[in-house]
């Protein structure tokens, strides 16, 4: 799917370490972001479907919690910022990106 591939090389530019619906148990390398797919949006007329945006879900795991980056996926096209939580001294933000 094009489309994507087009978000991964985006999120790239952010971070070295990207991962799209890593299996559970995967070792990730912080900083990272994981995202994955959440859901289609799809408009119809004379049932067809004539416009599909993907939803994609987008965490951002990092050791610093000044890191720029957290603030800088905000400024992407389409997303916006969920929430951000802590894990054993990982710092999680979340993010909705539609493309």
């Amino acid at each position: 799917m094009k489309q994507r591939k087009d978000l991964s090389d985006i999120l790239h530019s952010f971070c070295e370490n990207v991962y799209y619906q890593p299996p559970t148990g995967y070792k990730l390398v912080y900083p990272c972001i994981i995202y994955a797919l959440d859901s289609v949006d799809e408009r119809h007329a004379d049932d067809i479907s004539y416009l599909t945006h993907g939803e994609y879900a987008i965490t951002y795991i990092t050791r610093d919690p000044d890191d720029p980056n957290i603030i800088g996926i905000c400024g992407l096209p389409k997303c916006r910022m969920n929430r951000t939580y802590t894990v054993d001294n990982l710092y999680h933000s979340t993010y909705t990106i539609y493309i």
